[in-house]
């Protein structure tokens, strides 16, 4: 049930801030849109296609960063402008580089690998090109989170981002498998939309992607809590002859 409430809060987070989230919406897509015509350009050639991905993070990156600091505001409940969209991009620009560059470098090893054993033909190709497609499901899971958490984390470390973002992956597949499904699916209708992409669908997945984020680590913050309680409810151990012997 946490997959819908997180849904339907970032629904109402976004027609709630509906102004606000379509200018920074614009704003993303107008930085980014030298990468979607340098894609264009070279959709033919899959290694060119591969350069211009990996040299897209150059933008996709900051852009990111900036959605992200718009979707930490509008969380929180607090007032937003175009300014704090380019105040979250210039403080984690360099971040943004290395987490993003990280990832798309990830994804193109990926890729590689998958279009590699396709043409393999052999049983052994096929199998491995199943592994490697099941390692990009959970690869396109992770950025659910990584942008998140490098707004949110104290602890800016790219493998400490890492680290968090693969917990919450694998903590939680059913969770970040139906997010992500869910999110292909409005992604893709955006595309016959081309309206909802400029306006509204990657600000919306910014604010999904925050909020979806928000509900692992509740869920997380919950458990310990109440693992703490339940240890600290524990009667204390007894030796022998009745004597109270304190826990270690």
């Amino acid at each position: 049930m946490n997959i819908f409430r997180t849904f339907w809060r970032s629904v109402k987070d976004l027609f709630e801030d509906l102004f606000i989230l379509g200018i920074v919406n614009i704003l993303w897509v107008l930085i980014n849109a030298p990468l979607g015509l340098a894609l264009l350009l070279v959709a033919n050639s899959t290694g060119l296609i591969f350069i211009v991905l990996l040299l897209g993070v150059l933008t996709i990156g900051p852009a990111n960063a900036g959605l992200y600091a718009i979707a930490e505001r509008v969380a929180d409940g607090r007032t937003s402008s175009w300014r704090d969209f380019f105040a979250g991009l210039r403080a984690n620009a360099v971040l943004s580089w290395k987490v993003y560059g990280l990832w798309m470098l990830g994804l193109l090893v990926i890729l590689f690998n998958l279009q590699f054993y396709n043409l393999n033909g052999s049983l052994f190709g096929s199998i491995v090109s199943i592994l490697f497609l099941y390692l990009g499901l959970v690869w396109f899971g992770t950025l659910i989170y990584i942008g998140p958490l490098m707004q949110i984390q104290t602890d800016k470390r790219i493998r400490t981002i890492a680290r968090n973002a693969a917990l919450m992956t694998f903590g939680r597949p059913v969770f970040t498998i139906v997010t992500l499904l869910m999110m292909t699916v409005i992604m893709v209708t955006s595309i016959w939309l081309p309206i909802l992409a400029i306006l509204a669908a990657i600000s919306f997945m910014a604010i999904w992607s925050f909020r979806a984020t928000l509900t692992l680590i509740a869920e997380a913050d919950a458990r310990r809590n109440k693992a703490e309680e339940a240890a600290s409810a524990k009667p204390p151990d007894k030796g022998r002859g009745g004597q109270i012997r304190p826990r270690e």
